[in-house]
């Protein structure tokens, strides 16, 4: 039986990971913003942490606390599936 473990490490880095998901991240410094994929936006009111991925809308409220899970929230998939898809799994 193999054991497959979740590796945070492996998780991509924040800025290429966003940006690679179709988000134009604008500013300077740790916190960024972008046009909220999660509702109907015109205004960048998502702002994403460039050092570890946090990110949180201020007009519909989504967050989380990396890029795995933007990527559950965004794609609707399970814990296990998202880290498959990011490479996180060993």
């Amino acid at each position: 039986m193999t054991v497959v473990r979740f590796d945070r490490e492996r998780l991509p880095e924040p800025c290429g990971y966003f940006e690679r998901e179709g988000l134009r991240l604008v500013g300077h410094g740790r916190w960024r913003s972008a046009v909220c994929p999660f509702h109907d936006d015109t205004f960048p009111s998502l702002r994403i942490n460039t050092e570890n991925g946090a990110f949180r809308c201020m007009t519909c409220g989504v967050k989380g606390g990396d890029v795995l899970a933007y990527h559950r929230a965004r794609h609707g998939l399970s814990f296990a599936q998202a880290a498959h898809d990011l490479g996180a799994l060993r």
